[in-house]
């Protein structure tokens, strides 16, 4: 079945056959998603659906531009598809999904006439919600064992499946001839080393927050969009006391962190899976990888600074700010120190220096083990820990790109970088990069003329180098502590 439907289907009870069957519910919002989309219905298909239920799939078509809505019809087959096309959306992913939960919640505007009461019968009989993104593929089984989950406690308001990123196969393996080479790349089906390398850079980072969630009693830090399956009450209180004339808030460019943080101030657990799996789709370029980095980043600060330490969410993510930090200046000291101790004569070696590096290949090397769909490269390059710098570096330097965004005034739109970034279409020269080239032409300009001397600059740093080191090992021993921290949550027997 294929039916468009719009708001006053649900108000002329004319979107359901059956009020009284017990169904479950997938959410999609859509926003040219042609080159996936295909791939996330084939999986919905092939989905074991829960005795005695049914699944209906409710599709928001969100200012698409390409022919989404082609590709969805010619693909509905054996599903029961209802879609409708987004009005004056302005609020992207989140009043797209908003735009869905009003035909079974209500509209609270004002004009808004409400829900026929037959129909309110049928939304009374969907058993469970699950929110899903365009990009997905769920395992058959992976319906069936969030459906028990969410049910083994009344207290339940969600359960999020277990992430991993479907690796792209090599584009050596393209024939040379092949017409449809680029079209295959560009699906992201394909990719070089690089796109394979970030892609599992994302698994790594998924994998071990999974692990430390499941040793946290499986208590998720955040339902992800990607493949939540949520307790109809649960989104019945946060849509009737937050009153957001819908479930998702847009004043964060994470509205699924913040869905799950409003949930438990409800009093609702929010659980991670013991074994669901979704495969979604990864970031394979590191202009998109950024992107996503950057809008993810940039949301979960939002919440830290307007939460402060009120919740339990806000404590942990503080820990992590001040643990990335403390990673970043630690690199940053050593690059600057240990050269110029070096050039001065000053240079002690100290054993406690190595600690961090030993820690850091021991838990990089068990998370790779750990991560579905490694490569033996990958664990290598775990165990070398040229996989873990670069992910220091680059949450580093995310970082500070997130914490100048917040401050701004007018910020960036997140969502249009990123959706520009996964499209390939080229920016201008970013301010970044325009920074580096103006400190650049700054430094030669000073060197050419010699107003900057190596051996001024050494004399400069000479007076701080003794307690620059003597700060050096205090953070170094807190790295370490950290890691070993997090050693004994990913020891146990806990599957990402």
């Amino acid at each position: 079945m294929f039916k468009k439907i719009d708001y006053s289907n649900a108000v002329r009870n004319d979107v359901f056959q059956n009020n009284v069957q017990k169904r479950i519910v997938a959410v999609l919002p859509a926003h040219n998603e042609r080159d996936s989309i295909k791939d996330t219905l084939d999986s919905l298909r092939n989905l074991i659906v829960p005795s005695g239920l049914e699944l209906d799939l409710f599709v928001a078509l969100d200012n698409c531009t390409d022919d989404t809505e082609n590709v969805l019809e010619s693909n509905s087959d054996g599903l029961n598809v209802y879609y409708l096309t987004t009005v004056d959306n302005k609020e992207r992913k989140v009043g797209a999904l908003n735009q869905i939960y009003r035909l079974f919640f209500g509209d609270m505007s004002e004009t808004a006439e409400p829900l026929a009461k037959q129909h309110i019968e049928a939304v009374n009989n969907i058993v469970a919600y699950l929110g899903i993104d365009a990009d997905i593929y769920l395992e058959k089984h992976a319906l069936t064992i969030l459906y028990d989950e969410i049910n083994e406690k009344h207290n339940i308001g969600g359960v999020s499946a277990n992430y991993t990123c479907l690796l792209p196969e090599s584009k050596k393996r393209l024939l040379k001839d092949d017409p449809n080479a680029d079209e295959k790349i560009n699906s992201g089906k394909f990719g070089g080393s690089i796109a394979r390398f970030i892609t599992m850079q994302q698994n790594k980072a998924f994998s071990e927050s999974t692990i430390q969630q499941k040793h946290d009693g499986h208590q998720a830090t955040i339902l992800g969009g990607q493949a939540t399956l949520f307790r109809p009450a649960a989104l019945r209180e946060v849509y009737d006391k937050l009153r957001l004339n819908g479930i998702y808030d847009n004043s964060t460019d994470t509205e699924d962190l913040l869905l799950t943080q409003q949930l438990r101030s409800l009093g609702w657990q929010c659980k991670i899976s013991r074994k669901a799996r979704c495969y979604v789709d990864s970031m394979k370029t590191m202009k998109s990888y950024s992107a996503q980095a950057l809008k993810w980043r940039v949301g979960k600060l939002d919440y830290m600074t307007k939460a402060g330490i009120s919740t339990a969410y806000s404590r942990f993510s503080w820990i992590e700010e001040l643990t990335l930090w403390s990673n970043g200046i630690t690199r940053i000291a050593l690059i600057v120190l240990i050269p110029a101790a070096i050039l001065l004569g000053n240079f002690t070696y100290n054993w406690i220096f190595l600690l961090p590096i030993l820690f850091s290949m021991i838990l990089n090397t068990i998370v790779a083990i750990k991560t579905p769909k490694k490569r033996f490269i990958d664990v290598l390059l775990s165990a070398t820990t040229i996989s873990s710098e670069f992910a220091v570096w680059f949450d580093f330097i995310t970082d500070i790109k997130s914490w100048r965004e917040i401050s701004k005034i007018e910020r960036k739109d997140t969502w249009a970088s990123q959706y520009q970034a996964e499209s390939g279409v080229s920016s201008k020269l970013s301010a970044d990069w325009l920074s580096i080239i103006v400190i650049a032409l700054l430094v030669g300009l000073g060197l050419y003329f010699k107003v900057i001397t190596l051996n001024s600059a050494l004399q400069t740093i000479k007076p701080y180098i003794n307690s620059g080191f003597n700060i050096l090992i205090y953070l170094v021993i807190f790295n370490t502590v950290l890691m070993v921290r997090k050693l004994f949550k990913i020891r146990g027997g806990f599957k990402a």
